[in-house]
């Protein structure tokens, strides 16, 4: 088996392992838990984006917010917060890829994983690419070509995955981590 063919199985089998029915958190829950395996509770948070805070993140971010409904998982370990997690479906070129962006207590990226993706094998991004993001915070641009490494034939894979984290990243820190403070 080709090498991104294993590792498309491999995460197709994690989001079976982890599947719920819906309105069910438990899948959600136990993805969390395997990116975060020191916490002990795993709380989830539905933010509802008003207007204002879909420009104000659009504004931060350089990027469009298509979501208005964001549910940000806080995993923590004996009551302090170990990070914060976000699990986000968005379509690449025709098919949908599903990440799992993880954030330190900070609100800078822990890790990035795909859980899903359906276009083409050949257009998914490894894990040594992902692993540029480790560590960038609201202060980094995240774009493309600039601080973020191109992927050659796939463009829009790593346009996707810049994008989503940036906004993403923004609505943690206006959503959830301002009213932590």
């Amino acid at each position: 088996m080709r090498p991104g063919l294993a590792r498309l199985a491999a995460v197709a089998s994690l989001l079976l392992a982890t599947a719920a029915p819906a309105g069910v958190r438990g899948g959600e829950d136990e993805a969390v838990r395997r990116i975060f395996p020191e916490a002990d509770r795993v709380e989830a948070r539905d933010v509802i984006l008003t207007e204002d805070l879909v420009a104000r993140i659009e504004k931060l971010a350089r990027a469009r917010v298509n979501e208005r409904l964001v549910t940000f998982y806080t995993a923590r370990r004996a009551g302090a917060v170990a990070g914060y997690a976000v699990l986000h479906t968005h379509v690449v070129r025709t098919k949908p890829e599903t990440l799992a962006i993880a954030f330190e207590p900070d609100g800078r990226i822990r890790s990035i994983t795909v859980l899903s993706f359906l276009e083409p094998p050949e257009y998914l991004p490894g894990e040594r690419w992902l692993a540029q993001f480790r560590g960038k915070g609201p202060e980094d641009r995240l774009l493309v070509g600039q601080d973020v490494a191109a992927i050659t034939g796939a463009t829009l894979t790593a346009r996707g995955v810049a994008e989503e984290s940036r906004w993403l990243l923004r609505a943690l820190q206006v959503s959830v981590l301002e009213g932590e403070r």
